[in-house]
């Protein structure tokens, strides 16, 4: 079966000014990624700001050229498609729905704005279809003759999840699309997420910090750290048996509602990461709990087995 999402050894450098005298420095935002995600699934991106996961998604929407390394969308190179065959395929529902939406223009002009840009469909089939698309996401064209300013926040990243359907892509990139929202209505856009997943046949990418979320979505889950893929495993496989330190501590370090337990100590240090300062060795190992020596000079390879793929000493 085609990978509806192919990446292979996607590599991303950031050339940084530090002054005007100085050199600039190279970020490596993304490292030598490559993954696979079959038709119909979700992988779903978690990781700490500034690893990755962001620049990752903008590479296979087409948005940021890779330094290296190429993404195929449906069996085809992404850099071989125009642009229109590319919105065809995929589309994006990002972090904020008030700024991804034009606050001058009406939601039912939002939505039909991709069949307008393709060039060759026909007023009556925008209309129609941009009506199809509100509806399926659960908004009626009364709402649909409103500017986004009137809508609630949960109504805006539903009009902004009808804008990537009209066009009937196979797969569709959500850079935190819950984050911005409150919690009862995140379960309701997780929902409707969900359902149109399985309705539409449709193939997510799911970035997002909430590991709770993640874990209720994706069917596999990829870890990322400093612009690598540390771990990747089947969602239940990862919540219940991580196998890489920075996992581990990813999953201990979430909030639980039980009094008195205050913030939990994962072990992790003050050191931040730096992309632009990756360590040698292990990329992980200034914080982690379970450093030898060998983490510190060699830099781990990716061990792959039937539980999924993990980047560790400790699992060599």
């Amino acid at each position: 079966m085609t990978p509806a999402i192919e990446v292979r050894d996607l590599r991303r450098i950031f050339n940084v000014r530090q002054g005007l005298f100085a050199p600039p420095r190279q970020v490596r935002a993304v490292d030598g990624v490559s993954f696979a995600v079959p038709p119909g699934s979700v992988l779903g991106v978690v990781g700490e700001s500034g690893c990755g996961k962001s620049t990752l998604a903008r590479m296979i929407l087409g948005l940021l050229p890779p330094t290296s390394g190429e993404v195929l969308v449906d069996g085809q190179r992404l850099s071989s498609m125009d642009r229109k065959a590319r919105a065809r395929l995929i589309q994006p529902v990002f972090q904020d729905p008030f700024s991804s939406l034009n606050p001058r223009r009406r939601v039912q002009d939002i939505v039909a704005m991709p069949l307008v840009a393709q060039g060759n469909i026909d007023r009556a089939t925008v209309a129609r279809r941009v009506a199809e698309a509100l509806e399926r996401v659960g908004l009626s064209a009364e709402q649909g003759g409103r500017f986004p300013s009137q809508l609630s926040g949960g109504q805006r990243q539903r009009v902004a999840i009808a804008r990537a359907l009209v066009l009937r892509p196979r797969i569709v990139i959500c850079d935190e699309p819950t984050s911005a929202l409150d919690v009862s209505v995140q379960a309701q856009i997780l929902n409707l997420l969900d359902e149109l997943r399985r309705d539409l046949g449709l193939t997510y990418l799911f970035i997002s910090h909430n590991l709770a979320v993640v874990e209720h979505v994706a069917s596999e889950v990829a870890v990322m750290y400093l612009g690598r893929i540390v771990e990747r495993q089947e969602s239940e496989a990862l919540f219940h048996n991580p196998r890489h330190p920075y996992t581990q501590a990813l999953l201990a370090s979430v909030l639980t509602p039980e009094p008195g337990l205050g913030v939990p100590d994962v072990g992790l240090g003050d050191i931040m990461p730096d992309p632009a300062n990756v360590p040698p060795g292990c990329r992980f190992h200034p914080r982690c709990p379970r450093v030898f020596a060998p983490c510190a000079t060699q830099e781990p390879r990716p061990t792959t087995s039937a539980a999924g793929l993990v980047e560790c000493h400790l699992e060599g």
